[in-house]
């Protein structure tokens, strides 16, 4: 008896380290299936130099709140009603920074705006920290970026450019891709604080803010502008061939550098803002999931006014890409028959061949058919 309740007691103590070790394994990173989009852009993680090391993730992962309800937002699509607010999603989100440490944050965005400049990613979480008014909803339900927004980013491309130049690669407020720690854990490399433009290596950079000068090169190109009148930093990265030095005032428009790719896989220029005097980056600070939108202190400084331009949504790229896909298979129609209809007029004549030849009676069908003479014998000799 003694024997067999030892037995009992080791097989429920079994029993439960399965369960606890079960439950461990799916709070692990790598085995999480609720991830958001991933973004193919340069990594914004690569925006800054070396700091303190950091912990790994915490022991202990808090139960994710409840998302909103699938069926409601389906239906709301479904019959093309406007929404009255944006719906902010909060969930607990593993984060990976440049270092390759894990850690675990709950995080508030936006998961229902289009990004237009990730065509592929029709849902692309967005920063709840970017104010409402610089969002506006189609005509499906879903929020897009506003006209504003675009305005706003072409004025600093072409401040940033010295004139219209360039493009932008990536807006800010988006979650950048989804990397791996080299052991078997993943996360999100954090919230996109800055705006990438892209215009060509070595292309010229001017300051969009004037003002002092607090950073002039580090391991990822790093130029920052502190603005005493918007109190604002303005940083830009991945530079080459800095002209300015540290503690230099500059005016708005002053040449600082050149585009390039230090601190990063790709050449552009990472373009971001940050609230107060700032002398460098923060490797952590994506992950923290700290930012500072930028789109209202640049309206003003740039005195943006919106350009009344349709906003780029979700409905009018996939219309777009409709007529595109028709106009396309109307192209490949129309070429098909003329090709047809050019081999038809080159084709050369079909020739009748006569496989059975004319009878002899018939004179091989050279003349018409004569009698054969009558067969004389010589006369007989005696």
């Amino acid at each position: 008896m003694k024997k067999r309740m030892t037995a009992a007691l080791a097989a429920a103590s079994l029993l439960l380290a399965i369960g606890a070790l079960a439950e461990d394994n799916a709070a692990l990173p790598g085995t999480r299936a609720d991830a958001v989009v991933a973004v193919n852009t340069p990594a914004a993680v690569a925006e800054a130099q070396p700091a303190a090391q950091e912990t790994e993730a915490p022991a202990e992962v808090p139960a994710e709140p409840a998302a909103a309800p699938e069926e409601e937002a389906a239906e709301v699509v479904a019959a093309g009603q406007p929404r009255s607010a944006l719906e902010i999603t909060e969930e607990y989100r593993w984060f990976i920074s440049q270092y390759n440490h894990i850690r675990g944050r709950t995080v508030r965005y936006y998961d229902d705006v289009y990004a237009y400049n990730h065509g592929e990613y029709v849902l692309t979480p967005f920063d709840s920290n970017v104010p409402e008014e610089y969002l506006t909803v189609d005509e499906s339900g879903t929020y897009a970026i506003a006209p504003i927004v675009l305005d706003i980013t072409d004025a600093m491309r072409i401040a940033l450019y010295g004139g219209d130049h360039g493009e932008v690669s990536m807006l800010y407020g988006q979650y950048c891709e989804r990397r791996g720690d080299g052991h078997g854990r993943t996360g999100f490399t954090g919230v996109h604080e800055g705006i990438d433009f892209t215009n060509a290596p070595e292309a010229a950079l001017f300051a969009i803010l004037g003002g002092e000068v607090t950073r002039a090169g580090d391991s990822n190109g790093t130029v920052a502008v502190y603005n005493a009148e918007y109190d604002v930093t303005v940083l830009y990265l991945h530079c080459e061939k800095i002209e300015v030095r540290r503690g230099d005032m500059i005016e708005a428009g002053a040449y600082i550098a050149q585009e390039g790719k230090k601190g990063s896989d790709g050449t552009y220029t990472h373009v971001e803002m940050r609230v107060g005097r700032h002398t460098t980056s923060n490797p952590y600070r994506n992950t923290i999931l700290e930012s500072d939108c930028p789109y209202p202190v640049m309206q003003a400084a740039l005195n943006v006014v919106e350009s009344g331009r349709q906003p780029v949504t979700a409905a009018a790229v996939m219309e777009a890409q409709r007529m595109r896909e028709e106009a396309e298979a109307a192209a490949r129609a129309q070429a098909e028959a003329e090709a047809a209809k050019q081999e038809e007029e080159n084709a050369e004549p079909e020739i009748e061949l006569i496989d059975v030849l004319p009878s002899a009676s018939e004179g091989y069908g050279f003349a018409e058919p004569t009698a054969a003479p009558e067969a004389t014998l010589p006369p007989a000799t005696k």
